[in-house]
């Protein structure tokens, strides 16, 4: 079964988290936070065990067998048999549905009607309160880009790996920027990973001044610039195995 996961996975969360501030009159619920509100035909794990931008949260991409209008009248019958308040809202991409369960924030963000009557969707699962979960790869371990303001920060827990993609906005251009942050790196003793060849075309000189790889320890990263509107987007993906 083929999902097409929804792209800014931390803004849907964002928003998700907006959206639990709206509902008010929270009840007594389970912290387990494992609740189906509504029952999918078919399910994709996204993202089971992550942290995004400080927040404890999974994705499920699901299939449903209804229509958008059925999968959003269950959602909101489901959650007025549990007494907690939820709420619809359209979005630009489809329906975002959200209720507050106690400290659970559940999210189900609807892509707009496919052929056949099946709709189709992601499951977020946010618990709120609490202070910010602790990072299994701290902020310590890999510096970022100088000047940069983080966008989104997600944190993803795999059987022995943890990942975390920053991604930052940062003034200035996107190739001055990269080699700027690769020397970074390099001063505190990361080292690249490849080699580059003694020819390289415009194109794939670009391409590789504006990405590359390095390591450290047991971490490492791959970073990739663009330029957008004026700054540079940057995005750090950095793995730690364990």
């Amino acid at each position: 079964m083929t999902f097409e996961p929804m792209k800014h996975m931390p803004r849907l969360v964002r928003r998700a988290c907006l959206a639990g501030v709206l509902v008010t009159g929270v009840p007594a619920a389970d912290a387990a936070c494992n609740k189906m509100p509504v029952q999918p035909q078919g399910t994709v794990a996204i993202g089971r065990d992550m942290i995004v931008d400080g927040v404890p949260a999974s994705v499920t991409g699901m299939q449903f067998a209804g229509a958008v209008d059925d999968v959003s009248n269950a959602f909101r019958d489901f959650w007025r048999r549990e007494d907690a308040p939820a709420k619809s809202l359209p979005i630009s991409s489809g329906w975002l549905l959200s209720a507050l369960d106690g400290p659970c924030l559940y999210v189900l963000s609807l892509a707009p009607q496919q052929p056949g009557g099946r709709t189709r969707g992601l499951m977020s699962v946010i618990r709120l309160g609490g202070g910010k979960a602790e990072h299994r790869l701290p902020d310590a371990a890999v510096p970022l880009p100088e000047d940069g303001k983080v966008v989104s920060d997600v944190e993803s827990h795999d059987a022995g790996q943890t990942g975390r993609t920053w991604q930052l906005d940062v003034p200035g251009d996107a190739r001055w920027n990269a080699q700027r942050y690769r020397n970074h790196l390099a001063a505190r003793g990361w080292v690249s990973v490849g080699r580059q060849s003694d020819y390289r075309s415009n194109a794939v000189a670009a391409a590789q001044d504006t990405a590359f790889a390095m390591h450290h320890g047991g971490d490492s990263v791959d970073v990739s610039f663009s330029d957008r509107d004026g700054k540079t987007i940057a995005v750090v993906n950095a793995i730690r195995n364990r």
